[in-house]
């Protein structure tokens, strides 16, 4: 074999290697709206007082880690949200759009007295989460075909 030939092989197994870790890397199709309700009740508990904050926030943990241990199980591996690609953007994006909803629904429920808000800001937290969810999972997988599987 040539040195060319080599090369070609090797690339070809490195495609073959990308499209098979995107096509595991599906996550089952209860995964993304579980996160979404994960993240959205943080955001709608905000009204709640602390005791209950911490009560949820604990419920939260344990989601999360349920969550991954989901995942992994189901995919045999986990991916970091923020690893480097269109992925980091997609990710940093939902933590600024999570963040910037819990902010305001925290200020209307304090300053405006409209103690509906983090429920209503909750639910719509949930709905972007769930949606970008696939989104990151898409770029996840555009990532691995164009041969950048950082």
């Amino acid at each position: 074999m040539t040195r060319d030939e080599d090369a070609l092989r090797m690339l070809a197994e490195v495609e073959a290697a990308n499209a098979d870790l995107a096509e595991r890397a599906k996550a089952p199709t209860w995964y993304h709206p579980a996160l979404g309700l994960l993240i959205g009740g943080m955001v709608a508990v905000q009204g709640l007082p602390i005791i209950g904050k911490i009560g949820c926030y604990l419920v939260f943990a344990a989601g999360l880690s349920l969550l991954m241990r989901a995942y992994k199980r189901h995919t045999g591996m986990w991916i970091n949200g923020y690893r480097a690609g269109r992925t980091r953007w997609v990710a940093v994006g939902l933590a600024l759009i999570t963040m910037l909803c819990m902010l305001i629904a925290v200020w209307l429920e304090r300053e405006r007295g409209l103690t509906y808000a983090p429920l209503a800001f909750g639910a719509i937290v949930a709905v972007i989460v769930t949606i970008g969810g696939f989104v990151w999972e898409a770029a996840f997988r555009a990532d691995l075909r164009d041969g950048d599987p950082r």
